[in-house]
């Protein structure tokens, strides 16, 4: 859109050797700032979720790591219209296996600098990826759902770990987790099987994509949203939250190991 308003001469005279390009410069950020005035602030009024008239998910739904259950404004230096976690989602899906993963992980970072993006973005885009790669079929069991994604995260799992520099990122590959569950097809119906959800969370935990914080922070979230929230009936499954139990149990008998050896170190210092 910026290009419309720069004449193709200066384009052309910008790319020249030794050129000073200050005054195209300012043109562009006058540009951009005007499009965020004239932003229209009715599309900030759309659900959170969405699904066409064919029953088939939209990734309207998805909008980035400020908050997936709630809209958000403008991402300043975002062009207008674009859909980043579909338009990351589609660099993996088009991404060849045979090449190396590096090659995808510096197009992502690309995409992600050209939009403004964040690596929640590009963690749960991945994420949708991966999932989509699997075919999941109704018919598939957990122990066949987790097979295959044990399989994808052998090649794609060290790109969700390089991405995921904070707490952000991991619980945003849980909530791509999530929504996929409840986006309906064959993905959304054999996820939201129980105990599948639970088994894959559990594997992604497993395989160290995920760490015991990042779960216990979403599960604290969740519990704290009304009981009518989209994704309640997923996160109240039995098997889902006796995972939860044992995270929890886990993480408070390591405190306790914790402040078991600071008194005895307390101790022989006495």
């Amino acid at each position: 859109e910026d290009e419309e308003k720069i004449s193709l001469t200066d384009i052309t005279t910008s790319q020249s050797i030794g050129f000073d390009r200050i005054e195209l410069y300012k043109q562009r950020m006058s540009n951009q700032r005007e499009d965020i005035i004239n932003f229209d602030i009715e599309s900030l009024k759309e659900l959170q979720y969405n699904k066409n008239d064919d029953d088939t998910f939209t990734f309207r739904s998805y909008h980035g790591d400020s908050g997936l259950d709630k809209p958000q404004s403008q991402a300043l230096g975002r062009q207008r219209g674009v859909d980043v976690i579909k338009e990351l989602m589609t660099i993996c899906l088009e991404h060849e296996t045979t090449a190396p993963i590096e090659n995808l992980a510096i197009e992502l970072n690309s995409f992600k600098f050209s939009q403004n993006a964040s690596y929640s973005d590009c963690t749960m885009a991945t994420m949708l990826g991966i999932l989509e790669k699997m075919k999941v079929t109704t018919s598939m069991k957990a122990g066949k759902l987790v097979a295959a994604l044990k399989s994808k995260l052998q090649y794609w799992g060290p790109l969700l770990q390089k991405m995921s520099i904070g707490l952000d990122e991991e619980k945003s590959i849980i909530k791509a987790l999530e929504h996929a569950a409840t986006c309906g097809g064959d993905l959304g119906s054999t996820l939201s099987s129980q105990p599948n959800f639970r088994f894959i969370l559990q594997t992604l935990h497993d395989k160290e994509i995920i760490n015991e914080e990042a779960i216990l922070s979403w599960a604290a979230e969740r519990r704290s949203e009304p009981s009518d929230n989209i994704f309640s009936k997923l996160f109240n499954q039995q098997p889902t939250q006796d995972f939860l139990e044992w995270l929890e149990e886990d993480d408070s008998d390591e405190s306790d190991d914790d402040d078991s050896d600071k008194d005895t170190g307390n101790e022989s210092e006495s």
